[in-house]
């Protein structure tokens, strides 16, 4: 079966030097989908870009290597020395690709199988990228078509709405969908600056492209006896640590705990040392905190873990290890990389959040609701649970987001998902703290912080070159 439709193939071959010129002409607007595609493909190793006339996106992707696969020798043009063009590919050309950027699904003969056929080749870890038109743009680039010849007049239908059903028949599913590119038309300055202006909320709607980045639908569970390592940042919680025992006592043998003492002024850290030494059979560390923060206490105690599932979890007990095996087990046998446990779903117990703890969390939720353009209910629950594998990627992005994050759980959100990671929201019931304070005090300032964290990731995510 031939890969594109044969009306496409006729056009870009008979009208490779009207099509050439118009893409010089449209340059500005490649380039734009080529910057923002580089905020989607953090880190990439080895990129396969399948394309019809648009080859010019490759020009300015960063990445190791870069394989092309376009309609038509003529549009072959070697902008860099890691771009390689290629007619065909083999199976072993897809699984090594960390990301796959379709710009030509609107000319393929099938894109349907095509999309089934990457989705068997990928690796777990790679991420199909994928550009098309929103229904009211295709339409007008229809009626376009009768007065310019830019491109071929039948080709596929297929606006981004209808393609998110078509998705999971391939055995993929969107993890995050962006939308660029309002006009299409070059004037100096104000194009530019009006374009990312319509990347904004209700705005975005009158987008011409959307950019759906995609993952591979889980066929088989993980392994269920993988290693889990439970990081405990500490400070100052000497009379909560003793509570561990009866924890300690019911765990699996595959848990290790990473208690973090970050440089407490009280027992804290003989209390730990205690439980150590009275658990001899199970895997406990001690290990000191850096002092500055919960956020780097974590990040540190992540480090150490030997675990293949890294969860985070609060020395106060307010949530009970039954819902975090139960978040565990959600991880495993579904489709999520990271797990993001929320208070706010289950009635909360009698003084376990404040009201204005209540009030402002709830504010944050919304906020970040809007900028993964998915419901979140909860940003500030210490509990989360994510693959070590994914740390790696994570980190690199840590405290890049215009401010310190003293508490961690903000970066580490808006980390995943600038690395399209699936985010899972799991339930929890949340108690109130048995004894000790609440760390989080100074709330205004703090919230301040919190507020122009998330203002600079919406920046730097969807409007910064």
């Amino acid at each position: 079966m031939k890969y594109y439709l044969k009306s496409s193939e006729e056009y870009f071959k008979n009208n490779s030097n009207s099509r050439i010129e118009f893409v010089k002409k449209k340059e500005f607007l490649f380039l734009e989908i080529s910057k923002f595609i580089n905020n989607c493909i953090n880190n990439s190793k080895e990129v396969f870009l399948f394309c019809a006339g648009n080859s010019i996106i490759s020009r300015n992707l960063k990445s190791d290597k870069i394989n092309v696969k376009e309609i038509d020798k003529n549009y072959e043009k070697k902008f860099d020395a890691n771009i390689t063009y290629v007619n065909e590919y083999e199976k072993e050309d897809i699984e090594k690709c960390d990301h796959l950027i379709i710009a030509d699904i609107e000319h393929q003969n099938n894109p349907t199988l095509n999309l089934l056929k990457l989705s068997n080749l990928i690796n777990d870890n790679a991420r199909i990228i994928v550009l098309s038109k929103n229904f009211f743009w295709m339409f007008v680039i229809k009626m376009l078509k009768f007065f310019f010849n830019f491109s071929p007049k039948q080709n596929n239908f297929l606006p981004s709405s209808y393609l998110s059903n078509l998705y999971s028949s391939c055995n993929l599913e969107i993890v995050r969908s962006e939308k660029i590119i309002a006009i299409p038309i070059k004037i100096p300055f104000i194009t530019s600056f009006l374009n990312k202006i319509f990347r904004l909320p209700i705005l975005n709607w009158f987008c011409i492209l959307n950019i759906t980045i995609l993952k591979k639908i889980k066929t088989t569970s993980i392994d269920n006896n993988a290693k889990v390592s439970i990081i405990v940042p500490c400070k100052n919680e000497e009379k909560n640590i003793p509570l561990f025992k009866n924890q300690l006592t019911n765990q699996n043998e595959n848990y290790e705990f990473l208690f973090g003492d970050d440089n407490s002024s009280d027992h804290t850290k003989a209390e730990i040392t205690k439980i150590k030494n009275e658990f001899k059979s199970k895997q406990i560390k001690l290990y000191e905190g850096p002092g500055i923060c919960k956020a780097e206490n974590v990040y540190k105690g992540v480090e150490l873990a030997d675990g293949e599932v890294i969860v985070i979890y609060d020395a106060d007990l307010t949530v009970s290890f039954d819902d975090i095996n139960f978040a565990i087990n959600i991880l495993n046998n579904s489709n999520a990389d990271f797990i993001n446990c929320t208070r706010m779903i289950y009635p909360q117990k009698d003084g376990a959040m404040k009201k204005f703890n209540f009030l402002g969390n709830s504010f944050f939720a919304f906020l970040f609701s809007v900028l993964f353009k998915k419901k979140i209910t909860d940003t500030l629950c210490g509990t989360k649970i994510f693959y070590k594998k994914d740390w790696y990627k994570i980190k690199k992005d840590i405290s890049c987001w215009g401010a310190k994050d003293l508490w961690g759980d903000f970066d580490l959100l808006i980390s995943a998902y600038k690395n399209n990671l699936k985010i899972l929201e799991v339930p929890v019931t949340y108690f109130e703290r048995t004894t000790g304070k609440t760390k989080m005090t100074n709330v205004i300032a703090n919230a301040l912080r919190m507020f122009w964290i998330v203002i600079y990731s919406f920046y730097k995510l969807r409007l910064k070159d």
